[in-house]
């Protein structure tokens, strides 16, 4: 009887074992697999790699992420607070994620660190979640920019979407990487620069 239930225990362990390996391999890990630009030029102006890493949930990585801002800083509310191009790239890495979760992602981000403004963003957050019509796969790059008297630009496998106004919007946006509930906490450090 005894050696029947280690049979089973170890059966088991072995087709968990083998689950995990086939979940690992549609998943590139690393950021050698998204470069990130050192520079980025919004509106006319240079701006400098703040920060990059990586989103990951669980043992998967799921996008790179860079910060881009006009000069370095490390305070984010500076960062969200400035009336200045910024922008924020997005380098899928993970195989493929859903078109639900992206949206669910983005919904949770807002609500988590904006849940105050969410009645006068909603609208603008709808608008957002429109441009994310389909899955999302390995390769895509999506870049959200930032300029002063325009407001949020996306940029989403080089096709630009219609401008979302309000500076408003955009500092929402970035809460969701940079407010007091991230994403990501490592990749919050990331993002600042101070990991």
């Amino acid at each position: 009887m005894e050696t029947r239930n280690r049979k089973t225990s170890f059966y088991k362990l072995a087709c968990f074992l083998g689950l995990a390996l086939i979940l690992l391999a549609g998943a590139p890990a690393g950021a050698a697999d998204a470069k990130l630009p050192g520079e980025l030029t919004v509106a006319g102006q240079k701006l400098i790699l703040n920060g990059s890493g990586i989103r990951k949930k669980f043992f998967f990585s799921i996008y790179s992420c860079g910060l881009y801002l006009p000069k370095p800083e490390k305070d984010p509310a500076k960062v969200i607070a400035a009336d200045e191009p910024k922008a924020i790239i997005m380098h899928m890495i993970h195989s493929k994620v859903s078109q639900e979760k992206i949206v669910k992602a983005w919904n949770d981000g807002f609500f988590n660190n904006s849940q105050e403004k969410l009645d006068q963003l909603k609208e603008r957050i709808n608008t957002f979640n429109s441009i994310f019509n389909r899955d999302l796969v390995a390769g895509d790059q999506i870049v959200m920019s930032y300029v002063p008297g325009q407001g949020t630009i996306v940029n989403f496998n080089g096709e630009l979407k219609k401008p979302i106004p309000g500076k408003d919007f955009y500092d929402a946006l970035l809460a969701i990487w940079l407010g007091d509930n991230p994403a990501d906490d490592d990749l919050k450090e990331a993002l600042l620069g101070l990991d």
